[in-house]
């Protein structure tokens, strides 16, 4: 009688690095009932926190406010994000009445973001344009699919289609507006309604050209899309498409030559801006390959060389999105770069595709809403952390291609009665990371000499030096660490494989800076009125994004006599002009010149009368200094490890980069928003759709991911 085969016994999975790629990763490989027959994890972290990039803490010297690093909204887009944070907070069950019970406590939607650009004219010359779009139905995490290539086309279009007899008051409507075209134009839209017919197209039937009614032409075009008549093949909806493209193009140019932009300076942009993209994808044939097909191509160069403006290349909505994303080269606000695919394709769905709010601002630290909630759900999972462990090498083995070991660092030695570090405290009831290590649970840790050591640091010294060895202590490795901190760690890959050297050489990141403030008035005060906007940019200034956290102060511990009104973040990035540019005094003299010369762009009532510099008094500092001595007291910050540069798309940089499941070793798994095959850009979403990959490619997370991959048409 033959016995029942033995079961495998499941395979030791390393986890390096704990930013909220990995983290997703292990949380979808976690959720399938029989994870532990299939997995045994164990999460290795530098120093005493999780987050990543995105991590925060609690600086209990100074009334547990939280402080973080960047600029973290959230976008209603952020579909894979937002569900990884609903399942989580699914699982975490807290009491009604508990701090962040739910997401919906732990995210406040935004549908007004603040665009502007500083002027060359001094303090005085700004621009504002409030940017407010509509709540759409529905909650991000819903798991819609955005819209495919062509969907985003045709969007476009007929958003275009229908603003452009709003851009004159003279001209209300598209009969007023075609007489104005020069007659070449106007006498070849007849053939191209022809030539649209003789492609099947039923959109345009009855439209006489001698007796021409532009407005019952262009509305029935617009109808037929939803009804019987649309068109069906690629074919047919670009024989559709350039009858309407046509109009679009030759009519804003005649308003424009009218003074629309007088008018309407910034619609007038907008509309630019919506027909280049569609007169690119069509032309480019992007319905067809995908946005990936112009990765090559910088994105303002492209918009140009489809007919946008210079104006409108020039305007706010163009500048908040490179600023959004830190995208310029050696990160000179002064040269701005994208690559056109990756923020094309964010662009698209961060305005077309939003489900619920614009934009989801974080109640408080994302290390308290995050980053502590999936720390606490995965290890009641069974998962393994292992903090204060820096990753030093990676060593392949030389007879095949896996990874043979893993080299680490132990930072620290815990303190007798201590089996593992726990690192998490509690604030009004919620669990947070604190900003400095727990020193109680190290040994010496009350020597200023440990007190003074930065553990996040990958030059931070080490207790003991690990070695992992593959078959033993892992069988698969989950790398969750960029680039720009690998090139030590990863030589002896890039030295067997070409491709992980250029990942290493070509993949270009960006420093950032910032500041968090703490001010006595609310925000109200501040702006003048009711706060519209949470978040906004303030583009060509050294730190151009700004964001409204005042709800986090709910969950800190002020005094009442020093209880703030407002907090405020601003962040931007760090030139790499030769100079360190990481201490906290060259952070505070860049904010400084910052808050003389543009805080009236934010907050217009907290200048000084009749100057553009910040009333110093408004911001909060328990030792009374005096001006802008004041700053002492905020949270100056500057992303000086290579682990926390923001990885930037550069015209042709998505090319360097390795698939999730393109690491080249069998048993290597790579996650990060500078991994390929996801969106190519930095962002909370990318990082989860890796994460998800991931999971997927290590034999687990069957969940579909939204959105991974751009829909086309086949036809």
């Amino acid at each position: 009688m033959t016995g029942t085969p033995p079961r495998p016994a499941p395979r030791k999975l390393a986890v390096l690095g704990g930013g909220l790629a990995s983290l997703s990763a292990v949380f979808a490989l976690t959720e399938r009932p029989d994870w532990r027959e299939r997995h045994e994890i164990t999460v290795y972290q530098i120093g005493w926190r999780l987050g990543g990039k995105a991590r925060s803490g609690r600086n209990l010297k100074a009334h547990a406010r939280s402080e973080g690093l960047g600029h973290h909204v959230w976008y209603g887009w952020y579909d894979n994000a937002f569900a990884l944070v609903r399942r989580l907070y699914a699982e975490l069950r807290r009491p009604a009445g508990a701090p962040l019970a739910g997401w919906k406590e732990a995210f406040r939607p935004g549908d007004t973001l603040l665009l502007g650009t500083a002027e060359p004219g001094g303090a005085r010359g700004r621009r504002a344009w409030p940017l407010s779009l509509p709540r759409t139905d529905g909650a991000p995490g819903d798991g819609i699919e955005p819209p495919s290539v062509w969907g985003f086309a045709q969007i476009l279009l007929l958003w275009a289609i229908d603003c452009i007899p709003r851009l004159h008051p003279d001209y209300p409507d598209w009969n007023a507006i075609v007489a104005r075209w020069p007659e070449s134009p106007r006498s070849l839209l007849p053939a191209l309604v022809r030539r649209a017919a003789g492609q099947g197209v039923r959109a345009y039937d009855g439209f006489d050209a001698y007796r021409p009614d532009y407005d019952d032409l262009l509305r029935r075009a617009a109808d037929a899309i939803h009804g019987p008549d649309a068109p069906q093949t690629s074919r047919q909806r670009r024989a559709w498409a350039h009858p309407l493209t046509h109009c679009g193009e030759h009519s804003l140019r005649a308003l424009l030559g009218l003074g629309a932009r007088d008018h309407q300076p910034l619609f007038a942009t907008l509309v630019d801006l919506a027909l280049a993209a569609v007169r690119g994808i069509l032309h480019d044939g992007l319905d067809r390959a995908g946005f990936a097909a112009i990765d090559d191509q910088e994105l303002r160069a492209w918009l140009r060389r489809h007919g946008a403006a210079d104006e409108s290349l020039d305007g706010p909505l163009l500048d908040a999105l490179y600023a959004d994303h830190l995208s310029y080269e050696s990160g000179d606000v002064r040269r701005p770069s994208a690559a056109a695919g990756p923020l094309l394709r964010a662009a698209l769905r961060r305005f077309l595709a939003y489900r619920g709010a614009l934009y989801y601002t974080p109640t408080a630290g994302l290390g308290e809403i995050v980053f502590a909630p999936l720390y606490k759900v995965l290890r009641e999972r069974g998962v393994r952390f292992r903090f204060f462990h820096k990753l030093k090498q990676l060593r392949p083995d030389p007879a095949s291609d896996t990874i043979a070991a893993i080299v680490l660092g132990r930072q620290i030695e815990l303190a007798p009665g201590n089996d593992e570090y726990e690192p998490l405290i509690k604030v009004k009831g919620l669990p947070c990371w604190p900003h400095r290590p727990l020193y109680g649970q190290i040994v010496l840790g009350d020597d200023p000499v440990i007190q003074a050591i930065d553990f996040e640091s990958p030059e931070s010294p080490e207790v003991e030096e690990l070695i992992l060895r593959a078959g033993h202590d892992f069988d698969d490795v989950l790398l969750a660490i960029p680039p720009p901190a690998l090139l030590r760690s990863a030589r002896e890959l890039a030295a067997r494989d070409p491709r992980w050297q250029a990942l290493l050489e070509r993949t270009r990141s960006v420093a950032a800076l910032g500041a968090q403030l703490w001010l006595a008035p609310t925000w109200a005060q501040l702006a003048g009125g009711p706060a519209r906007a949470a978040a906004g940019v303030h583009a060509r200034t050294d730190l151009p994004r700004w964001a409204n956290l005042s709800t986090a102060i709910a969950y800190e511990a002020w005094p009442r006599d020093l209880w703030p009104g407002t907090a405020a973040a601003l962040s931007g990035p760090r030139p790499e002009s030769g100079e360190p540019g990481t201490t906290r005094e060259h952070v505070r003299d860049v904010a400084m010149t910052w808050l003389k010369s543009h805080p009236r762009a934010v907050w217009p009532e907290a200048t000084l009368p009749d100057m553009g510099e910040l009333n110093w008094e408004l911001l909060l500092d328990p030792q009374g200094r005096a001006a802008e001595h004041r700053l002492a007291a905020q949270h100056c910050w500057s992303s000086a490890s290579p682990s926390d540069r923001q990885i930037v798309s550069l015209p042709g940089d998505p090319k360097h980069r390795l698939a999730v499941d393109g690491s080249g070793f069998a048993n290597l798994v790579l996650a990060g928003d500078w991994v390929g095959g996801g969106l190519d850009l930095a962002c909370a979403e990318a990082a989860v759709i890796s994460g998800l990959q991931a999971a997927r490619a290590l034999g687990g997370g069957a969940r579909p991911i939204v959105g991974e991959r751009d829909r086309v048409d086949a036809d």
